[in-house]
């Protein structure tokens, strides 16, 4: 079984998730034992997936663990240490029905204030070097886990019982302006490239990736302060769930590729995500015409990958 070049085109999921399409597959997700990535891991193990998660909050970790054993391991990573997330892989290999791993879910990521937007004052004589602990998480990190996933990707076969799905949690702020946060911002406009970049050797090596961009969601990423200033603004939050159920029918629907997917409040849309429709210039776009020079003369789409 190969997968198809990429295509053009938005995603509408009408179905339920398929019974019995998840039991068996070998998932990991990063930054798992809260919030969105907890949600996460409860729908997959729920679908019948094993589920490998880490996280640096070992507290929460093991007890989502012991309750969901044996269907589910927890490991301390911090996704900015290679060692950890490579322990992390190693795990999920040798805990997972199949001894594979079919779909990576890279969701940890932080916030908060940006020291390369401040500025120490007039009177101080040189810049303080800038701390740069949001952009090793939320894009170095997710760099470390694509890099994984696509070596372990390669030890299966591409078939019914397999998958090769790297799914990113990004935000939407990857498609928005947002003054003040340059790290944060940055991070998830990288991760879209990315997932750009990825998309287009599908056909090669058989590795699909696709982006979830959540809205305001009410988890430990915002402090209780900033969720009731939000609130206080009118703005309407998305749901944590929601964004668990569209990595389940992203992982369960293997045409799914290259598409990035809000996550949204549900009076936007009552399953609380949809299809952006941002991933593509229009056909005869000036920017569509340079795409397509560089697809026609990449050299990395003429060299057939060793494993299928």
């Amino acid at each position: 079984m190969a997968y198809p070049a990429y295509q053009k085109g938005t995603v509408t999921f009408e179905a339920a998730v398929k019974a019995g399409g998840l039991e068996g597959k070998g998932v990991i997700i990063t930054g798992g034992a809260k919030g969105m990535g907890e949600e996460g891991v409860r729908a997959f193990v729920a679908a019948g997936a094993h589920v490998t998660f880490g996280d640096t909050d070992e507290q929460n970790g093991s007890k989502l663990e012991a309750e969901l054993a044996p269907n589910a391991n927890f490991i301390r990573c911090d996704v900015t240490s290679w060692e950890d997330q490579l322990a992390m892989f190693k795990l999920a290999i040798s805990k997972s029905p199949r001894k594979s791993i079919d779909i990576v879910v890279a969701n940890a990521g932080i916030s908060g204030p940006d020291d390369v937007f401040s500025v120490e004052g007039q009177n101080t004589d040189e810049p303080l070097k800038p701390q740069l602990k949001i952009v090793n998480i939320d894009l170095l990190g997710v760099m470390y886990a694509l890099k994984l996933a696509r070596h372990y990707f390669m030890k299966h076969p591409l078939d019914a019982n397999h998958d090769r799905c790297f799914i990113v949690n990004a935000s939407l702020v990857g498609f928005l302006d947002v003054p003040g946060i340059p790290q944060y911002m940055a991070s998830k406009w990288g991760c879209r490239g990315l997932m750009r970049c990825i998309r287009r050797t599908t056909a090669v090596d058989g590795v699909r990736m696709n982006l979830t961009g959540p809205w305001y969601v009410g988890t430990t990423i915002l402090s209780p302060t900033v969720q009731e200033y939000c609130k206080s603004k009118g703005i309407v939050f998305a749901e944590a769930e929601d964004a668990a159920s569209a990595w389940l029918k992203i992982a369960s629907t293997p045409s799914v590729n290259g598409r990035s997917f809000g996550i949204v409040p549900r009076g936007t849309t009552p399953q609380g995500f949809l299809d952006l429709g941002k991933d593509d210039y229009a056909d005869g776009e000036y920017l569509d015409e340079l795409q397509d020079i560089l697809l026609r003369t990449s050299h990395r789409l003429a060299v057939k990958a060793e494993s299928q």
